[in-house]
């Protein structure tokens, strides 16, 4: 089946900054080993990972480059991107905490014509194994909205990544500024998964599903868990399904950072077994046709 990957990373660390894969320990960690991470993951390396699924499409989401010059990661795309053979977006990293936020998005459109959103990463946990911010009131800054409000007003795209106990933040930003197109990352990354943190995961997820300008993406299973039994990953896509229509509901690799745990071959699958109980329509939609609108990427039939 035709697949657009809609979240998928590169990385050179001959040529970019990325703090966390930089002197990290040979460890499990929370998401799995880094100094497996940090190793150079360029289009060779993606394209033999993709070589037998039939990729029609991939969104590049921005991997953490350093933070002082987000810009200098969305140059490096532009330049190693034109190699790509299928169409593809950019999701470039941004601080919308910044009083020049306008400026650097601006920046990043004149660099690329193929950005089309940012990811300011917000996840906040008091284990600070899984935090990813210092602050769990970041939605809440007035210049932060501002700037969540000016990239609505640009057309772009805000990848959301949060845990499941900040959706009500998230979903306040959905109804305060409408137009600004969001959509989830890794399915809401739940922690828990007994059968009390699968009810609260689908509770906050139902918040957020209200909400017409918000999608989610199914990426990032394997960085909580290593296994999928079929019936757990059947519910999984069966709640995103039944809470967001397959018109808000896409599949993402989340690869390099799953390779770790699962090949991408089976990854993609593992979901298309899945989505076979389901129509071709709704398969379709899962697996491209979602994230083809979402991010303007303009595959055709």
């Amino acid at each position: 089946m035709k697949c657009i990957d809609s979240h998928m990373h590169l990385w050179d660390l001959k040529t970019g900054t990325y703090p966390w894969l930089t002197g990290v320990e040979d460890k499990e960690t929370a998401f799995g080993n880094l100094k497996k991470l940090a190793v150079d993951y360029l289009l060779p390396e993606y394209r033999q990972d993709t070589s037998s699924i039939e990729l029609a499409g991939l969104i590049h989401v921005e991997a953490a480059w350093d933070p002082s010059n987000p810009l200098g990661e969305t140059q490096w795309l532009a330049q190693v991107l034109r190699q790509c053979e299928v169409p593809y977006s950019i999701v470039a990293g941004a601080n919308l905490l910044k009083a020049d936020f306008p400026q650097l998005l601006a920046a990043h459109r004149q660099v690329s014509d193929r950005v089309v959103g940012v990811r300011h990463i917000l996840n906040y946990h008091s284990d600070p194994d899984y935090t990813f911010t210092d602050s769990p009131a970041i939605m809440h800054d007035a210049t932060w909205r501002k700037n969540f409000a000016h990239l609505g007003d640009q057309g772009m795209i805000f990848d959301l990544q949060i845990f499941p106990d900040q959706s009500s933040g998230a979903a306040g930003l959905a109804e305060e500024f409408p137009q600004t197109k969001m959509v989830i990352n890794h399915f809401l990354m739940p922690l828990s998964w007994d059968r009390q943190g699968l009810s609260d995961w689908k509770n906050e997820l139902a918040k957020l599903a209200v909400h017409e300008n918000i999608a989610i993406k199914l990426s990032g299973l394997y960085m909580y868990r290593r296994d999928w039994p079929n019936e757990a990953m059947n519910h999984l896509i069966d709640t995103a399904l039944e809470l967001f229509t397959p018109a808000r509901v896409m599949w993402g690799s989340n690869f390099p950072v799953d390779r770790q745990f699962v090949p991408l071959a089976k990854l993609a699958a593992d979901f298309e077994n899945s989505l076979a109980r389901l129509s071709p329509d709704i398969r379709q939609a899962v697996m491209w046709r979602t994230a083809n609108k979402w991010y303007q990427l303009g595959v055709l039939d």
